[in-house]
């Protein structure tokens, strides 16, 4: 009894000290917040826990033999009266590959093209493509229950002061349920409880 009428006597005192507890207590236990993307799908949040970008390299090799390849009408010129019949024959009937590679921007990869010319012609052609596709991948969470603890001070009248403690349970359906209870200052009890919805606004 004597504690109950020390408590109503400096109960003004009892608030401050119980309240200065609660301020230590969340500084001790509580670590530096990080700040979490959240993101919303069909109306339901997701908390990001990462996001990353995966490279898929597509190759193709194609062949066409020279016979399909389309040609223009040949342009002839006024052969030289003085000229190497042998060597020309050598160099008409050898086969000369060509080579080409175009690197595409961005790293998005390469074509290749080699041609195989021959009598005056092209024998065949293979084409080489390695292109890189980016996938943008994103991993989500979905939000759990969250449980949040704290304390409250009110004043009913200028001489009686409300002090108590308070629960409050977030579900993933964005509804809050809370409990509370507490005593005023001639130390006579109270309890509550809370059922919140929350309200979206349309833009």
């Amino acid at each position: 009894m004597k504690t109950f009428e020390f408590i109503k006597q400096n109960f003004s005192l009892v608030v401050i000290a119980v309240l200065v507890i609660i301020i230590l207590l969340q500084r001790s236990c509580t670590s530096q917040p990080t700040e979490k993307e959240i993101i919303k799908i069909e109306g339901k949040k997701y908390e990001v826990i990462k996001r990353d970008t995966v490279i898929k390299t597509v190759t193709q090799t194609v062949y066409r033999p020279g016979e399909i390849i389309y040609k223009e009408v040949p342009v002839y010129v006024e052969i030289p009266a003085d000229v190497d019949t042998l060597a020309i024959l050598k160099n008409y009937f050898a086969i000369n590959v060509y080579k080409d590679t175009l690197h595409l921007k961005d790293s998005l990869g390469y074509v290749s093209i080699i041609d195989s010319i021959t009598q005056n012609g092209i024998k065949s052609r293979y084409f080489d493509a390695s292109i890189n596709k980016f996938e943008n991948n994103t991993y989500l969470k979905e939000l759990n229950t969250q449980l949040y603890l704290g304390g409250s001070l009110g004043i009913q009248k200028p001489d009686n002061l409300l002090l108590g403690a308070n629960a409050f349970l977030k579900t993933k359906q964005d509804k809050v349920y809370g409990l509370g209870f507490g005593v005023n200052s001639h130390l006579d009890p109270y309890i509550y409880g809370t059922l919140l919805w929350k309200i979206s606004f349309k833009r």
